[in-house]
């Protein structure tokens, strides 16, 4: 199709357009995806306190949704992410290539695609044999679209996604704050509903796609461990980059134990090496890491809060051998009180 011209911003957060928001500073917004989930929370309470939200218009909403899909569909960003895409169907895309650049321009340090080219070339042709077609899309965390412009734009890429994959009627969504009318919606434009709040433990026997954008570490742990096993081959995840959300843990870590240095005698304090820690809180996602394949996608749309620090993940475990041992701990995950702020749980909603 011919896309029509569009105004393009200045790169910046989609919090700073003109649609009900007030213009947010760097600070504010750290300060913001930090509470992301605390902030879901309390959206929640508010909307079952107040009632759904029926003052929404309905056919307003519904164009506001549609001008963000086509929007998309004509930037860089998603003909890059169409490429990646119909290279991982086919099998043959190149992964080295796809290490993407930082918004600066040069290589990414963070992206992990050295090391997992040297550790993957010799399974080249695993992943060729691992991804085919998808089945069915599955989204979580949207967030309140209706009153939020970075969920809309989220919203208009699974709408452009469910178009490229040619799954129309198999993508289903959940959020604990979808209002009664934004879940209307949802279903007029296509998506089924998922009726109870699965906290990403969904088991999957079919090739799916698994759309979690800025999602908490707990839903990515939880679905990896509801597929743990063989079963990780059928799933593919456009999320939260697993290499980035490690390396940041064991940054903080590396931080909080500075501090305690500071604060406490060394005979008064237990001195833990991060990665153990993640192995502790997140057994599943650092177990995983290195039997991933992550290509990480350009953070070149011009709101550059929407889709920043995603990746697709595969898994090609069937033709990779893992050691057994691997698969022996299937443990349900429990959260300490620190990560329980990053999910919104069936019992707390």
């Amino acid at each position: 199709m011919v896309c029509p011209i569009t105004k393009m911003a200045a790169p910046g957060s989609a919090a700073d357009v003109a649609d009900g928001f007030q213009l947010v500073t760097s600070k504010t917004r750290r300060k913001r995806r930090r509470n992301r989930h605390q902030q879901a929370s309390a959206n929640q309470a508010h909307t079952q306190q107040d009632g759904e939200d029926d003052s929404i218009d309905l056919t307003k909403l519904e164009k506001k949704i549609l001008a963000s899909k086509e929007e998309l569909r004509c930037t860089e960003f998603f003909s890059t992410v169409k490429d990646i895409f119909r290279h991982v169907r086919r099998g043959d895309l190149d992964w080295e290539k796809m290490c993407v650049p930082s918004t600066q321009g040069s290589p990414n340090p963070s992206c992990g695609c050295e090391e997992l080219k040297s550790t993957w070339d010799r399974d080249s042709a695993a992943v060729r044999q691992e991804v085919r077609d998808f089945d069915a899309i599955v989204c979580y965390g949207l967030g309140r679209f209706s009153s939020c412009v970075t969920a809309r734009y989220q919203l208009g890429l699974l709408l452009l996604l469910m178009e490229v994959l040619h799954v129309p009627g198999s993508c289903y969504v959940y959020d604990p704050v979808f209002s009664s009318s934004e879940k209307l919606l949802l279903e007029k434009l296509g998506c089924q509903l998922i009726l109870t709040n699965e906290e990403g433990k969904r088991p999957v026997d079919r090739r799916t796609l698994f759309y979690m954008p800025h999602c908490g570490k707990p839903l990515y742990n939880n679905l990896l461990w509801a597929n743990w096993g063989q079963q990780l081959s059928k799933l593919i995840i456009l999320g939260n980059s697993l290499s980035n959300m490690a390396l940041r843990f064991v940054q903080n870590s590396l931080s909080n134990m500075a501090l305690r240095f500071v604060q406490n005698s060394l005979s008064n304090m237990a001195l833990r090496f991060p990665r153990q820690e993640l192995k502790k809180s997140a057994f599943y996602i650092h177990s995983i890491l290195d039997y991933t394949k992550e290509v990480p996608l350009p953070n070149n749309f011009h709101f550059l809060d929407v889709f920043n620090d995603l990746s697709l993940h595969v898994f090609p475990v069937t033709d990779i051998s893992p050691p057994r041992s691997l698969w022996q701990r299937a443990a349900e995950p429990v959260y300490d009180l620190d990560w329980q702020e990053e999910i919104i749980t069936s019992w707390n909603k």
